[in-house]
């Protein structure tokens, strides 16, 4: 988080925060306060005005796990914790195991009503620390790792693996983990969501009451989105400071050998859009075609 007279930058991790921070102390000046942060209840009353920062779903979970192939990031350190495997391990097998009986009941004919529609996010066959040190980041080309570590990441079943406080909060029901993250930093009394939202139309009223952060800074329009912001807040930039912004290259991204295609196929591409229908339709991303 960077904390200016006039604005404080919320960073959510990996939607280019640590480019637009570094920008924003060359315009605005201000401090550093750690780095993914929720603001405080004394610093959302100072009257400063917030910024955040979003990308696509897509390639924000692509991006996520490229950046556990570093061997970095806090969901790298869960997932190869053997200490929180130890908590959910048993669980996910007989999820696992729920989920392939029902499926082949339903292949059998014997599903009935909406059920013939059910389509779970599978859970993997092998689980554990070893699976995710040995298969999920060990290569940052390996597409069929990406898109397993994808189904753990987004089944419903993981959320007291991947996240702290992801399996009780409403939120996890509704949406996955970057949906997750984005209220836990920018819409200040989530952490304490009423059960009573189990609706995308109830979460999106609670958002639009208490989201806390005045302008998101889109990262394909990441140059564009945040003159706009600054403008906004009434800070005047020079030409040099505005040039400066156009022209910057991107920090602290993550390294992989292929593009986006080649990581991502229809079931994976679904599997986002399901559990990522919160940011999709807040911020009007398209879903991605692949072959």
């Amino acid at each position: 988080m960077l904390i200016s007279d006039k604005v404080v930058f919320v960073e959510l991790q990996k939607t280019g925060s640590t480019h637009i921070k570094n920008l924003l102390k060359e315009t605005v000046g201000g401090k550093s306060d750690g780095k993914h942060n929720v603001p405080t209840p004394e610093l959302l009353a100072s009257g400063r005005t917030f910024l955040g920062s979003v990308r696509d779903p897509w390639g924000w979970y692509l991006s996520l796990w490229s950046y556990g192939c570093q061997q970095q990031g806090k969901l790298y350190q869960r997932l190869t914790n053997p200490k929180r495997w130890d908590r959910v391990h048993d669980k996910l097998v007989e999820v696992r195991k729920t989920q392939k009986e029902k499926m082949k009941a339903l292949a059998a004919g014997r599903g009935e009503g909406s059920d013939k529609k059910w389509k779970p996010i599978l859970i993997p066959d092998r689980l554990g620390v070893d699976r995710a040190k040995g298969f999920y980041y060990k290569d940052p080309g390996d597409a069929e790792a990406f898109r397993e570590w994808l189904r753990l990441v987004c089944s419903p079943a993981a959320r007291r693996l991947v996240e702290d406080g992801f399996s009780k909060s409403p939120i996890g029901k509704l949406g996955g983990l970057m949906t997750f993250r984005y209220f836990n930093l920018f819409v200040p009394g989530s952490e304490q969501i009423p059960p009573t939202i189990n609706t995308l139309k109830q979460l999106r009223a609670f958002e639009a009451e208490r989201v806390a952060v005045k302008h998101i800074v889109r990262q394909h329009t990441l140059a564009d989105d945040l003159v706009h912001a600054l403008d906004n807040c009434n800070i005047v930039l020079t030409d040099q400071q505005r040039a400066k912004i156009y022209e910057a290259k991107p920090t602290n991204k993550s390294v992989r050998p292929f593009p986006f295609a080649h990581y991502y196929d229809v079931e994976s591409i679904d599997i986002v859009a399901r559990r990522e229908k919160f940011i999709i339709q807040r911020f009007g991303y398209e879903r991605p075609n692949v072959a």
